[in-house]
């Protein structure tokens, strides 16, 4: 099985980061930025792809989006970063490269 945009938009939306979703924001808020994460991916092989290095790409797609964030906002998103990448690694492992 392959990590594909729709489990990545999905995840995200689960996450809802920013809360925009729950303030009412549509179901594609976050679709650019799944967009990114994939766009990001494409570049990696299997073996590169580590919770930790999913974490970091999903923290330079959010920066590049919704930033600039201080130090503290960026701790304060750590672990919604790394639980995106929990749940894409746990539920979609990548396809083989």
């Amino acid at each position: 099985m392959e990590i594909t945009q729709t489990a990545v938009q999905e995840t995200l939306n689960t996450e809802d980061i920013e809360g925009l979703l729950e303030l009412g924001a549509p179901g594609d808020e976050y679709s650019h930025e799944a967009k990114s994460i994939m766009s990001a991916l494409a570049g990696l092989h299997q073996n590169e792809l580590t919770e930790d290095e999913l974490a970091s790409v999903v923290r330079t797609v959010w920066i590049r989006s919704f930033g600039p964030f201080s130090d503290v906002d960026i701790e304060k998103r750590s672990p919604a970063f790394r639980q995106v990448a929990h749940r894409l690694l746990k539920t979609q492992p990548l396809a083989a490269s």
